[in-house]
């Protein structure tokens, strides 16, 4: 409201404008500020916005007491917004939350002008108020997706990467660099083909990505692949086809583990299988393998070499079957109190039926494998024929010389402690087992001296228990010796037994058996259960490691299908506010200019939300082009005028345009607004003025000239230069200047996607861009846009806005929209340009409508709809009336309805949000339109 008019008239005709404008949803409310006498004038909204008194709207307070409702966190900003407006003078806008009369806090985007006087002194302060809270909070869910995206890719193990249908990588991790060599900016958007060293390796990976979008299954496969330092590797991946939010196959998603330490445990594995199959072989134990899984038991040769049985294979209710049924229980018993508790050996002494029908003393041994949690996999073990011992021990009870003969005959020794005495009697066999020769005289004292340290003290005690009048114990040990003349170790196994008189021991007798073979065996079977544990375990975490990276995945295309959305509905959104802004402009003409101008600064910020989801498809390379032959000369030379007005008076422009520039092929009006992006970002380098430079010329890169070109394709190209000789950047912020939302500048000066758009439509064009930047010398940016070779019409530079809008016949007009308030603009704005209008929210009603109305001249209906589709409803409606017109329009790219089918490449599309202009341009066109 404008407090300086001194008429009530005026003041009246002032609050119905912006009653009008608040009307349009934009406007919360409004202001004036008198700076001399610090009288702020405000509006009922704004001071419902402020929680102020509503009688406040009828007077002038200072500015003071209104900033009392600014959050406390947004006050110091905000007065600090205020001051370098009044320095300046001219637009102001700045972004703030207020505690409203409701008691919460909302933000508010402030946006106004500051009147300055002949002295440069400010004098007047008026703007308005958006509320714009909801859009804080989608921006601040957007960010958080982005992030949580980011960190995702980044925290997955191994190599992580997403492709489209051709192939092209659209992102990849950490994992995914190191695998290529290249940093992220240089192979996002090439090809395996183009990537990769290996021809034939590229080959197999893109024909297996091929098979896999074609077939729309998800596979998991080995892949050999090179690195550029020249190492070789195996890749476990898991590859799936990447879905649009209809469904459709759109790309390929995959994740690759490096499993070359696992095949190698694998070749390592083998190997050991080998030597324990031979190593079972070489034995006379009869070596068994029983899987608790399925309880299959799996024997060497030996069983036939011992027993008689010449199967190989056998369950394990087969060996208990053929244990005497006197020991059956017992052993049962015994060993499953090992395998259902936590212990990890077992042995037992039974008899074992042979295949003759016979029995054989056996002492059987296992060793259980167990899961991580503990649960038992398998058990491997022996089983030795104890019947040549338990024969000599009963010939020892016969005849002490018939059991000397024998074992002397055997390959066993004898041995006999006098102790009485003191004598020891060993044969030369036992002799051996010490490592002595045969001929020389033994005591007592070559025993103790023969025995391991580590197993004198076990053996000793046994044979004090074997000679104790009170314990009359077996003596039955296992131990080493330690060669008296050669120092060799051997393992013996000594049996004997005490004899008394009375309560006296006077000898102990006993053989001796020399067990290193066997022992060594057990070593070694020791050792194959150790890395089989060791491979269980590697096997579990690798399974962990491939369900965490599928889910992983699962998660990545939840992200992505929820950005689709939001972008569609955000466009949605955006043509129910700039639409009917537009109509109501038209409306009011030039009447007002001060409703003019709050309009004009409605549908500027409504139209730089729309430039935002712009540059979010720019970016992720799905915006619409409409790529023709350009001559790039041409062009920069027709952006002098934008140039004047976007650089200002400070900044000295230089254009140097190269004689027989080559054409290029790309979209004209997204190339002038790269351009032009690189001008103003060039100009906000310069706060204090300086020199801006545009330059095109011919670029071949061959294989002279790639260090001059590092990283771009050997090719012919037009390089389009911007330089500048601002503040530079720092290498950390040349790392970060192409990320999406990154930028150094102050909050509310921009959104950080300006140069992420050049580089989204740089890499859509088929191009390259390189940026160079030194602190304090200034930025230069090379735009790389491929040589054109075919003959072509050059296209004409943009058009600037500000035609008459076409006139509008009288034709029958049948609006399709699903979204309640784009279809009632869509009306609105049809009739305000003299067409005749129907309107349906469906594809059922539609028809209905078209069957009932023969002179509907043209279908104007949304793509995605609910249950029937626009592109369905226009086949139905063709089908019946062939000679309709139709003409769609979306939130989405039409890029990306075409890749996924939804509409044919050469219909006529309008996207959203569309102003009133574009709209009747795009109808007229339509109907008129004799194909």
């Amino acid at each position: 409201m404008n407090v300086t008019d001194p008429t009530d008239h005026h003041r009246r005709r002032d609050t119905e404008r912006v009653e009008m404008a608040l009307a349009a949803g934009a406007i919360v409310g409004t202001w004036f500020w008198d700076i001399a006498n610090d009288r702020v004038t405000v509006d009922d909204g704004l001071a419902h916005a402020f929680g102020l008194d509503l009688a406040a709207t009828q007077r002038e307070l200072p500015l003071k007491q209104i900033l009392q409702s600014v959050h406390p966190d947004d006050h110091d900003g905000l007065v600090e917004a205020i001051n370098g407006a009044m320095a300046r003078g001219g637009r102001y806008a700045h972004q703030y939350r207020t505690r409203n009369a409701d008691g919460e806090y909302r933000w508010l985007e402030a946006i106004g002008r500051v009147d300055l006087g002949p002295t440069g002194q400010a004098h007047g302060f008026h703007g308005v108020l958006i509320d714009i809270d909801e859009r804080r909070q989608v921006e601040a869910e957007r960010n958080q997706a982005q992030a949580l995206l980011r960190s995702f890719v980044e925290a997955a193990p191994g190599v992580v990467y997403a492709k489209d249908r051709q192939g092209r990588l659209l992102i990849g991790n950490h994992g995914t660099t190191e695998l290529i060599g290249l940093p992220p900016d240089e192979y996002v958007g090439r090809t395996d083909a183009e990537l990769l060293n290996d021809p034939a390796q590229a080959a197999a990976v893109m024909a297996a990505d091929e098979r896999i979008m074609a077939s729309g299954e998800s596979e998991q496969l080995e892949e050999a692949v090179s690195f550029p330092d020249g190492r070789r590797a195996h890749w476990l991946s898991t590859k799936a086809p990447l879905r649009d939010a209809d469904g459709n196959v759109v790309g390929l998603i995959g994740t690759s583990l490096d499993i070359t330490a696992r095949k190698d445990a694998e070749a390592r594995h083998q190997e050991i299988e080998e030597r324990y199959r031979l190593a079972a072989r070489a034995t006379n134990d009869a070596i068994w393998d029983w899987r608790m899984a399925d309880g299959e038991v799996i024997w060497n040769e030996a069983l036939a070499t011992l027993f008689g049985h010449t199967t190989m294979e056998t369950d394990a209710q087969w060996w208990l079957d053929h244990i005497h049924p006197d020991d059956r229980a017992r052993i049962d018993t015994d060993i499953h109190q090992v395998i259902d508790g936590d212990g990890t050996t077992w042995s037992g002494e039974y008899r074992f039926r042979r295949a003759d029908g016979s029995y054989a003393s056996v002492l059987d041994r296992g060793a259980v494998l167990r899961g991580a949690n503990g649960e038992p996999l398998r058990m491997i073990g022996a089983m030795l024929d104890l019947t040549a011992r338990k024969s000599a021990e009963a010939a020892l009870a016969e005849s002490e010389e018939r059991l000397r003969f024998a074992t002397d005959a055997g390959d066993m020794g004898f041995w006999d402690v006098d102790l009485v005495n003191d004598l020891l009697i060993w044969p030369p066999r036992t002799k051996a087992m010490f490592g002595i020769s045969a001929d020389v005289e033994v005591h007592m004292q070559d025993f103790l001296d023969g025995l391991h340290p580590l197993d004198r003290e076990a053996t000793l005690a046994a044979f004090a228990a074997a000679a104790d009048p009170a314990q009359r114990a077996v003596y039955d040990v296992e131990y080493r010796t330690v060669g008296k003349e050669d120092g060799v170790v051997r393992w013996v196994a000594a049996t004997g037994r005490g004899h008394f008189e009375g309560e006296r021991c006077v000898r102990v007798v006993g053989v001796a058996i020399e067990v290193t073979a066997r022992k060594q065996a057990e070593a070694r079977l020791q050792e194959l259960n150790e890395h089989l544990e060791s491979r269980v375990a590697e096997e579990v975490a690798e399974r962990t490691r491939v369900e965490d990276a599928l889910r992983q995945s699962q998660k990545m295309e939840a992200v992505g299908q929820l950005t689709g959305g939001i972008a569609h509905d955000f466009n949605n959104m955006l043509a129910a506010v700039i639409g009917p802004l537009d109509l109501l402009a038209m409306r009011l003409g030039e009447s007002d200019p001060l409703v003019t101008r709050y309009i004009d600064m409605a549908i500027d910020g409504a139209n730089r939300a729309a430039q935002l989801t712009q540059r979010l498809l720019a970016f992720s390379r799905q915006q619409p082009l409409q790529p023709v032959p350009v001559d790039a000369n041409r062009l920069v030379a027709g952006m002098a005028d934008l140039f004047a007005h976007s650089l200002g008076a400070s900044i000295r422009l230089e254009t140097t345009l190269a004689p027989d520039l080559w054409l290029t092929f790309a979209d004209a009006n997204q190339l002038e607004n790269v351009i032009l992006n690189l001008a103003v970002n060039a100009r906000d380098a310069m706060p204090g003025g300086g020199r801006l430079a545009v330059e095109t010329c011919n670029c071949t890169v061959d294989a002279g000239s790639t260090e001059t070109h590092p990283g771009v394709p050997r090719g012919e190209y037009i390089l389009v230069t911007v330089s500048d000789n601002g503040a530079g950047m720092s290498a950390e912020v040349i790392a970060k200047a192409f990320d999406p939302f990154f930028t150094t500048k102050q909050v509310g000066q921009g959104t950080g996607l300006g140069l992420s758009q050049v580089y989204g439509f740089v890499k859509q064009s088929a191009g390259h861009v390189k940026l160079c930047s030194v602190i304090g010398e200034g930025t230069t940016v090379k735009l790389y846009l491929p040589r054109l070779l075919a003959e072509a019409a050059v296209a004409e530079a943009p058009l600037v806005n500000g035609s008459p809008l076409p006139d509008g016949g009288r034709e029958l007009v049948l609006v399709v929209e699903d979204e309640p308030a784009v279809r009632q603009f869509s009306v609105e704005a049809l009739t305000a340009l003299g067409y005749d209008v129907l309107s349906a929210e469906g594809a059922a009603p539609a028809l209905a409508l078209l069957d009932g109305h023969p002179d509907i001249a043209l279908l104007f209906t949304d793509v995605v709809m609910p249950e029937v589709n626009g592109r369905e409803l226009a086949d139905e409606a063709l089908r019946r009336r062939p000679d309709l017109k139709v003409l769609f329009t979306t939130g989405y790219s039409r890029n990306a309805l075409e890749r996924d089918g939804v509409i044919d490449p050469g219909v006529q599309v309008i996207g959203k949000p569309f102003s009133v202009e574009t709209l009747a341009t795009r109808v007229r066109a339509v109907l008129s339109d004799a194909h």
